[in-house]
């Protein structure tokens, strides 16, 4: 019979091999008490008074009846955690109910199973759960046999969040490890089924954030979620499955989830749009919201409902962005309409030529050609988007000689083309009209013939 190979100990139930003379299971007893002292040490060093009554490190046990148990019971309530352990990320690494709950999972008698003086917990107090799974995640040591990948600093950085802050103060409806994870059935964040899944985080947020009601004893308007529904950004995620589309940990970060302060917001946005942030640095407005202590992206973009931007923000005339700061007259009213008719004068000449090639290419004409001068000034449109952010009318009008060279080139192909469609068509009426000629006189000659 193949012995058991034990698992690092989670309470005092899990007790490995249970052979009294086997010399080897002593050693494996030794070292397992050893990893619970040090693993609890760790734990209340780290979690203070709240990991007082929150057992160690879990591992695999000798025997796991609460799953066989639970599974037997009539009430759902009851049930339903042994149910949903079929897909726990923790119970395929051998954790078990005990790892978190404590008692004596290798016990069928309840009162054994669920003695309290074997550290067994029932339902865990908000307050006690934060540091129950920093037991496990914040020891680098114990987390290298299961997930070196993952960083041991979430408990740390959860104590640092408006959530932490605010649970340390005795606020129990604050966000905890369970909010967001689940507490049974918990599945790694790279599961499409987990509601920490981009595609599902922004739910997962909104439960809370979506709800006005709760949010207001917080000061926060409660509509974030509404917002974020509106964005270029959610319309990426849901309708292009672009998971890469920022959604609100990627602001606002995952453990130590905070407000984005004014001075550090342009930072989160700067690390996607690299190049716009390089050219807002570059322009005189850094500074200028600097000192008026405004917010720099979110302050033309929004924050939330990032809408897809357009080249109609630019000026000052009504629902145009640069009209908040600047009136008509000044100079930055005066490099606005600068901007605007570069932009303008790119889509004009733009639109025209692909109009042009695209009816040479109904005609049946290849342009080939003419596309890839399209493209190159599509490109150059795009970078000369970029380029606002720099608010210089001289780098726009740069970019914009380049659009309307292109643009110019395949225009001037499409013309090309006209010409040769006329030339074809031209050849074309003179076949058929000596084609015609050819078979009148013919006509003629066979009734002369006849005649004769």
């Amino acid at each position: 019979m193949t012995p058991r190979r034990p698992g690092p100990a989670c309470h005092p139930g899990n007790r490995g091999p249970r052979s009294t003379n086997d010399p080897r299971a002593a050693v494996v007893r030794l070292g397992t008490l050893a990893i619970v002292a040090v693993a609890l040490g760790a734990a209340v060093a780290a979690a203070g008074p709240l990991a007082a009554s929150v057992v160690g490190p879990p591992g695999k046990s000798a025997a796991d009846r609460c799953t066989a148990c639970h599974r037997e019971l009539d009430e759902a309530r009851l049930q339903a955690p042994a149910l949903a352990v079929g897909n726990d990320t923790h119970h395929a690494q051998g954790v078990t109910c005990a790892g978190c709950h404590g008692g004596d999972p290798t016990s069928d008698e309840p009162e054994v199973a669920m003695d309290p003086k074997k550290g067994f917990l029932g339902k865990l107090e908000p307050t006690q759960v934060p540091a129950m799974c920093g037991s496990c995640h914040s020891d680098a040591s114990f987390m290298l046999r299961y997930a070196p990948n993952i960083p041991t600093d979430q408990l740390a950085q959860y104590r640092t969040s408006k959530h932490g802050q605010a649970l340390a103060k005795g606020d129990v409806k604050v966000a905890v490890c369970s909010s967001c994870h689940g507490a049974h059935g918990v599945l790694p964040p790279s599961d499409a089924r987990s509601p920490v899944y981009p595609s599902r985080i922004v739910e997962t947020c909104g439960a809370c954030h979506g709800d006005a009601t709760l949010m207001a004893r917080y000061g926060i308007k409660g509509d974030e979620l509404a917002e974020y529904k509106k964005s270029v950004h959610y319309a990426a995620l849901t309708q292009k499955n672009d998971l890469s589309a920022p959604t609100c940990n990627d602001c606002h970060g995952s453990h130590g989830a905070t407000p984005p302060g004014i001075s550090s917001v342009s930072n989160v946005c700067g690390t996607c749009h690299l190049t716009q942030r390089e050219r807002f640095d570059e322009s005189p407005h850094k500074e200028a919201f600097a000192a008026i202590e405004q917010p720099a992206c979110e302050a033309c973009h929004s924050n939330h409902a990032v809408l897809s931007p357009s080249d109609a923000w630019i000026g000052v005339g009504q629902g145009q962005v640069c009209g908040s700061c600047h009136a008509a007259g000044d100079a930055g009213a005066a490099a606005a309409e600068s901007v605007a008719a570069a932009l303008a004068r790119m889509h004009e000449r733009l639109v025209a030529a692909e109009a042009r090639v695209k009816k040479a290419e109904r005609a049946g004409m290849l342009m080939e050609e003419a596309q890839v001068k399209l493209e190159e000034a599509h490109q150059g449109v795009v970078l000369a988007q970029v380029e606002i952010h720099s608010v210089d009318p001289a780098r726009v009008e740069t970019q914009a000689k380049e659009v309307l060279a292109a643009a110019g080139v395949a225009d001037g192909l499409a013309a090309a083309a006209e010409g040769e469609i006329r030339f074809r068509r031209t050849g074309l009426f003179v076949s058929l009209a000596v084609i015609a000629l050819a078979m009148v006189a013919l006509i003629l000659k066979i009734r002369r013939m006849e005649r004769a």
